[in-house]
């Protein structure tokens, strides 16, 4: 496993470069004994990219990710593994590598319910509403364990003993926001906290974009309760679009607080009317594999 975590974290190498370089290679093993020669031949990776390569020729680091992963009961997912879903794993924003606490079960439909940290109480209480009934059936709830929305369909399908899955913009063995140090840990009890990091990465701005991409890659229906224009909810919402997802965005009557869904709905985002109609179209977009 040293030589995934290697590849996954060369500085100015990232998803879509890790790939082309897999599906070249085979093996991270054999990335890292490529040599100058071998890796120019490779099309569409920056000399930039095959720079930093060469000069990330150590298992030190990795090493001690390793360590870490063992010391905190950290699980690894390559993606070889079969628990990492093949409609996550098709998506160029997909990592090669995943780091996470809990359980992984691949199930679709599974949803991503997302919106705003300072959520009204109608959003809040139809995220409460659809995360309990998708908790009831079996279908798995993704969000990202943030203030307001993320928080309340969290808790929710929790409640309802259903399968949370939370992405964060850190490492597994630390959470963010602290106040949900409790919901962090129930989580993993029922479901499982996924990162792209590794154990001791604090969280930056970008890292929470990146975030946002594997809510949608790991999901297959998408719904904005609420957001701002510039919102990270929206930036799911747009990667959500590219990666074929099917989107949602919920119906408030409060213009002041419903701009970013307004937008989404004008430019052809089916509304979130009621749970049972959401339901009922569930069934009607299957993930397949990209070519």
């Amino acid at each position: 496993m040293e030589r995934w975590i290697w590849l996954s974290s060369i500085p100015h190498v990232g998803p879509v470069t890790q790939k082309k370089l897999l599906a070249v290679f085979g093996s991270p093993e054999r990335v890292y004994h490529a040599s100058p020669a071998e890796l120019q031949e490779v099309k569409g990776i920056s000399k930039r990219a095959r720079e930093a390569i060469l000069a990330a020729r150590s298992l030190e680091r990795p090493k001690r990710i390793l360590e870490l992963v063992y010391q905190k009961e950290i699980w690894l997912l390559p993606r070889d593994d079969p628990l990492y879903p093949y409609y996550a794993n098709d998506v160029p924003e997909s990592p090669v590598l995943l780091y996470y606490k809990g359980l992984i079960q691949p199930i679709l439909p599974s949803v991503a319910i997302v919106g705003s940290r300072t959520c009204s109480n109608h959003a809040r209480r139809a995220t409460e509403e659809l995360s309990h009934t998708l908790s009831r059936i079996g279908i798995p709830v993704i969000s990202g364990l943030a203030k307001g929305i993320d928080q309340h369909a969290h808790v929710a399908c929790l409640a309802n003993r259903g399968r949370p899955i939370a992405f964060v913009a850190h490492g597994v063995d630390d959470c963010y926001p602290k106040e949900h140090r409790s919901l962090f840990e129930a989580i993993i009890d029922q479901g499982a906290v996924i990162s792209q990091y590794p154990p001791g990465t604090a969280p930056k701005p970008k890292q929470f974009i990146q975030r946002n991409a594997l809510i949608s890659a790991w999901s297959s229906h998408v719904v904005i309760m609420e957001a701002d224009v510039k919102s990270g909810a929206m930036t799911t919402a747009h990667f959500a679009q590219k990666q074929a997802r099917q989107v949602f965005a919920f119906q408030n009557k409060d213009d002041r607080i419903r701009q970013g869904t307004n937008c989404l709905i004008e430019q052809g985002v089916l509304p979130y009317v009621s749970v049972s109609s959401f339901i009922s179209r569930l069934e009607l977009t299957p993930i397949t594999r990209e070519k």
